[in-house]
Parts: structure tokens; C-alpha cells; sequence
């Protein structure tokens, strides 16, 4: 029984860990080391530098870039909101008198004939 968990856990091993071309044995940490120094891994390396930080759209400015797109989206269906909100006010007040007679009343102190305005300065 004790066979076949250890079967099972080489075959786990071999599945994930690097193998040693010669011989199927694992690899140790120093030999992957001496399998990654070469110039292709540098070059590699040096590129994705270049690419993450040193580029004209490197990492911290698409992260920037697109903080910004968001607000920007934030703000337009803000003003869409906005709109649509003074467009059902200016149709309320182009066909409903009792709004019209509330804006003229509030806004530009418009009065009937029969009646007196008193303006009372709360401000001090």
C-alpha cells in the first residue's frame, strides 16, 4: 500500500518540477540556476524591464490611463442623468401651467393682479 502513495507522489513530482534531461531525475535549484543563465534569459529579462517600466505606456501609465477612463465614464453618465433630468423639467414647464406658475412665482417674483409680494431678506 505504501508503493503506491509513493507512485503516486513521483508521479505528481515529475508532472510539476523540472526534470534532468539525462536521466528523468529532478532537477536540484542550482542546476536550474545554471540552466537559466544563458543570454536569452537575460534578453528576455532586459525586455520585460524595458516593457513594464522604462516604455512610453509602461505599467504605471496604463494603471493611470485607466483610473482616468473610469472617472471619465463616472462623469458621463453623470451628465447623461443630468440631461435627461432638465429635459422632463423644460417639457413640464413648456405644457404644465402649475409648474410654469411656480417658476414664475419662485424665480422672478411674478404676481397676480389681486395680490401683494412681501420679500423678507433672510440673509444677514
Amino acid at each position: 500500500m505504501s508503493a503506491k502513495i509513493r507512485k503516486k507522489h513521483i508521479g505528481f513530482t515529475k508532472l510539476y518540477l523540472p526534470l534532468h534531461p539525462k536521466n528523468n531525475t529532478i532537477m536540484t535549484f542550482k542546476e536550474v540556476l545554471r540552466k537559466l543563465n544563458n543570454r536569452y534569459v537575460y534578453a528576455t529579462l532586459v525586455f520585460l524591464a524595458v516593457i513594464l517600466f522604462f516604455d512610453q505606456f509602461n505599467l504605471f501609465e496604463q494603471i493611470r490611463l485607466h483610473r482616468s477612463l473610469k472617472d471619465q465614464k463616472q462623469q458621463i453618465e453623470y451628465y447623461e442623468k443630468e440631461i435627461s433630468e432638465s429635459k422632463e423639467y423644460l417639457n413640464a414647464l413648456q405644457n404644465d401651467t402649475a409648474t410654469m406658475e411656480k417658476v414664475a412665482r419662485e424665480q422672478y417674483l411674478m404676481k397676480r393682479d389681486n395680490e401683494v409680494v412681501y420679500l423678507i431678506d433672510t440673509q444677514e
